[in-house]
C-alpha cells in the first residue's frame, strides 16, 4: 500500500508541474476600458489633486501585501475636496499581479494618460478595477457606467440550448459568494459542458462591500445583458463583473471541486482491486520502474502536445487568410470604399496628388466629397507577400484606437486595385523634418521630446494595452507621421505580427523584413523577434531624433561606424551633449532631460534582449524624472557584421528612400530580396 501511494503521489506531482508550466500570467495588466467624467474637473496643483495623489499612494501601498485583493481609502475633509478610492483585483490573481495592475492604473493610466483631471473615474483591466470619486460610493451598488465586450464569433448549434446551459452555470456562479458580512471574496467561477468538444467557462465577482442581495441583483442584471449568439461576453460595472467564454480565461485551480460521480460508486460491476499479501502490493521493482518510466514518457509527450497546440493557436492568430474576416468585432463592409469614390478623390491617381512612394507602392492625396482630406496607399504589386502585408495592415490598424497611431479610415479591395485609406497629415513624416537641413530647425528640443514620448506611448499601446499584442518590426522616422501640431502617429503596419494579448514568447521567421540599421541583432541575424525588437528600434530612433542625423549617414563618416557607436563614445567620454543636433544644442535649456533620453536610448539598444526595458518602463521613466535609471553597458556596436539574411524593403510611407542591400559574410550566399 505504501508503494502504491507513492506511485500515485508521484503521478500527481508530475501533473501539477505540467499545469504550472502551462499556466502563466502576464507581467503587465491588460486594460479593457475606462470611464472619466468630463463634467467635474480639478485644476492642476489643487487640493483635490493632492488628496487624489495620496489616495493613489495608499492604494499602491496596500496592494503590496493584501491577499484579499480589495481595499478602499478616503483622503480629505468630508465637506471639502474629499477623495474616495478603491481597488478590486480579480479573485484568481496573485498579489504580484494585483499590485502591478494597481500601480499601472494609479501611476500612469488614470493620472496621466486617460483621466488626467477628472474628479470621477473608473478603469477596468483583466486583472483589476480601480475607482475614485469626490462622492462616496462605498457599500453602494452602482451599475452605471457599464462596459461590455463580446466575442465576434457566434455559437454553432442550438442557441436556446446554449443559453439554458449557460444560465444554469451562471446561476451556480452567482450562488457561490461570501456569506453576509463575511471576509471572503465575492468571487466564483464554474464550467459546463456544451458539447463533447466545447466547454463554457464562467466568472462572476462583486466588490466585497456589497450586501448579498445587492451582489445578487448586480450579477443577475449583468447576466441579462448577455448576447444569446456570442461565444463569449463580458459585462463590467463599478460594482460587479460577469464573463463567460468557450476557453479557460481564469486560473482553473479556482474551479469548485466536483463531487465523486454517483455512477461509479453505485456501479453493479465489481471494482477489480490488485491482489494483496501481508498488506503489501505485489509489484516488483522492475515493474515499478517501468511504470514510472512510462509515466515520464507520457508526461513529456503531453507537455509537448500542449506546447505544439499553443504555438499553433498563436500562429493562427498571427496569420490573416482572408480580407473578408478583417475583424471579428465589426463588419469589414463598414470600412470598404467604392473604387470610383477613391478615383474621384485622387483625380484618377494624378501625379499632382502624389505624396510619395515606398515599397508598398505610391501614396496619393485625396479629397472626399464632404471635403475630408485623405491619404491613399496603392498596392503596386500583387505577390502573395504583398497581399498578405495589405491584409495585415487592415487587420492591425482597423482594431487600434490610440492618439499616437495613424488612423485607418478604410480600404478598397478589388481585382483592379488594392487601396488603404488613411487620415491625411500635411506635415508628412518625421523623416521629412528630422533629416532636412532647413526643416529640422522647426524641431526644437521640446517638440522632439514630445515626439519621443508620443512614440513611446504608441508602442506601449501596441505591446501591452491593445486587444492584441502587436510587434511593429519596422519602426523608423519615415513611419512616424506628424499632424498639424507635430504630434507623432505610428504608421505602416504591413510588417507587423499579431498575437494574443497574453503572448510573450519569442517568435522566429525565415524572412526578415524591415530596414537595416533599425533591426535588433537577434532579429537581423536569427529571425527571432519579440516586443524587445521594437524597443531596440525605438532606441535607434530616439538617438536619431536627438542628433538630427539618419543612422545610415554615420557609415560614411570617419568618426564612427554607426549612430550607436557615436552615441556610446560621447556617453563614455562624458560629453553626451556633443551628440545633440547642433541646431538645438545652444538653445536647449533642459540638458538633464536630453541626457536622460540618451541614457534611455542606450538602454533600449543593449545587445542582450533581457537588458532592454519594456515600453511600460520607458513611458514610466519619461513621465517621472525621479526614477533612477541603470547605467547602460557597452554593446558590440563596433565591427558588427552585416545581415546574413534576406531583408525586405519597408511596406511604404509618404516618403522613403531606404533600399535594402543584399550582402554576404564568409562566402554565405544571400538571395536577392523581393521588393515590396
Amino acid at each position: 500500500m505504501y508503494q502504491n501511494n507513492n506511485l500515485f503521489a508521484f503521478f500527481r506531482v508530475i501533473i501539477l508541474i505540467l499545469i504550472t508550466m502551462i499556466y502563466k500570467t502576464t507581467s503587465m495588466p491588460t486594460r479593457l476600458g475606462q470611464y472619466c467624467s468630463n463634467t467635474t474637473m480639478f485644476a492642476n496643483g489643487s487640493t483635490y489633486q493632492t488628496n487624489l495623489n495620496t489616495v493613489f499612494r495608499n492604494l499602491v501601498s496596500n496592494a503590496t501585501n493584501n491577499p484579499s485583493g480589495f481595499y478602499r481609502t478616503t483622503v480629505g475633509n468630508p465637506t471639502i475636496e474629499v477623495v474616495y478610492g478603491q481597488y478590486l483585483c480579480r479573485g484568481d490573481q496573485n498579489m504580484a499581479s494585483c499590485h502591478q495592475c494597481v500601480v499601472t492604473a494609479t501611476t500612469v493610466d488614470l493620472p496621466k494618460t486617460y483621466c488626467p483631471n477628472g474628479k470621477t473615474a473608473v478603469i477596468w483591466y483583466d486583472e483589476c478595477m480601480v475607482r475614485y470619486s469626490n462622492v462616496s460610493f462605498f457599500n453602494t451598488m452602482d451599475q452605471s457606467p457599464a462596459m461590455s465586450y463580446k466575442n465576434g464569433n457566434n455559437i454553432t448549434g442550438n442557441s436556446t440550448q446554449f443559453m439554458e446551459i449557460l444560465g444554469n452555470m451562471m446561476n451556480n456562479v452567482i450562488a457561490v459568494r461570501a456569506p453576509e458580512g463575511g471576509p471572503l471574496k465575492k468571487f466564483a467561477v464554474d464550467k459546463a459542458y456544451y458539447s463533447i468538444f466545447e466547454t463554457i467557462y464562467g466568472l462572476g465577482q462583486c466588490t466585497p462591500d456589497l450586501s448579498r442581495s445587492d451582489c445578487d441583483q448586480c450579477l443577475v442584471s449583468c447576466f441579462d445583458r448577455f448576447d444569446d449568439q456570442s461565444r463569449g461576453f463580458q459585462i463590467m460595472t463599478p460594482s460587479c463583473l460577469v464573463r463567460y467564454e468557450l476557453y479557460p480565461f481564469f486560473n482553473l485551480s479556482f474551479l469548485p471541486q466536483s463531487p465523486p460521480s454517483p455512477s461509479i460508486a453505485s456501479s453493479s460491476n465489481p471494482v477489480i482491486m490488485p491482489s494483496r499479501s501481508k498488506g503489501k502490493l505485489k509489484v516488483s521493482t522492475k515493474v515499478l520502474v517501468s511504470i514510472i518510466a512510462a509515466l515520464l514518457v507520457f508526461s513529456v509527450a503531453l507537455f509537448s502536445i500542449c506546447i505544439y497546440l499553443l504555438r499553433k493557436k498563436a500562429k493562427k492568430v498571427e496569420v490573416v487568410t482572408n480580407v473578408e474576416i478583417v475583424d471579428q468585432d465589426f463588419s469589414a463592409e463598414s470600412l470598404q470604399y467604392d473604387l470610383q469614390t477613391i478615383l474621384t478623390a485622387t483625380n484618377n491617381f494624378s501625379d499632382e496628388n502624389k505624396l510619395g512612394e515606398g515599397g508598398f507602392g505610391r501614396v496619393y492625396k485625396g479629397t472626399l466629397s464632404d471635403g475630408q482630406l485623405i491619404a491613399v496607399k496603392r498596392l503596386s504589386r500583387s505577390t502573395s507577400r504583398d497581399i498578405q502585408a495589405f491584409k495585415t495592415e487592415v487587420l492591425v490598424v482597423a482594431k487600434l484606437q490610440h492618439r499616437n497611431l495613424a488612423r485607418l479610415l478604410g480600404f478598397c479591395y478589388t481585382d483592379q486595385a488594392k487601396l488603404l485609406v488613411y487620415e491625411y497629415f500635411a506635415n508628412k513624416s518625421l523623416e521629412n523634418f528630422l533629416f532636412d537641413h532647413e526643416n529640422r530647425r522647426q524641431l526644437d528640443w521640446q517638440r522632439r521630446y514630445n515626439i519621443i514620448v508620443g512614440i513611446a506611448r504608441g508602442l506601449l499601446y501596441l505591446h501591452h494595452e491593445s486587444q492584441f499584442r502587436i510587434i511593429h518590426r519596422d519602426l523608423k522616422a519615415s513611419n512616424i507621421l506628424l499632424d498639424e501640431e507635430m504630434n507623432p502617429k505610428i504608421s505602416d503596419f504591413g510588417t507587423s505580427r499579431i498575437f494574443g494579448a497574453d503572448h510573450s514568447q519569442s517568435n522566429y521567421t525565415n524572412t526578415v523584413v524591415g530596414t537595416h540599421g533599425y533591426m535588433a541583432p537577434e532579429y537581423a541575424f536569427h529571425g527571432r523577434f519579440t516586443i524587445k525588437s521594437d524597443v531596440y528600434s525605438f532606441g535607434v530612433l530616439v538617438l536619431e531624433i536627438i542628433c538630427g542625423r539618419k543612422n545610415s549617414s554615420f557609415s560614411q563618416a570617419s568618426d564612427a561606424n554607426d549612430i550607436l557607436t557615436n552615441a556610446w563614445k560621447h556617453w563614455e567620454a562624458g560629453t553626451p551633449l556633443e551628440f545633440v543636433d547642433p541646431t538645438i544644442r545652444d538653445s536647449c535649456s533642459n540638458a538633464s532631460e536630453v541626457m536622460r533620453c540618451i541614457q534611455i536610448a542606450l538602454l533600449c539598444v543593449q545587445q542582450a534582449v533581457g537588458d532592454r526595458p519594456t515600453m511600460a518602463n520607458v513611458v514610466l521613466t519619461l513621465d517621472s524624472h525621479s526614477i533612477t535609471l541603470p547605467l547602460p553597458e557597452q554593446s558590440s556596436f563596433t565591427a558588427r557584421p552585416r545581415v546574413q539574411r534576406t531583408v525586405s524593403n519597408e511596406i511604404g510611407s509618404y516618403h522613403s528612400s531606404n533600399k535594402p542591400i543584399p550582402v554576404s559574410v564568409n562566402d554565405v550566399s544571400i538571395s536577392e530580396p523581393e521588393a515590396r
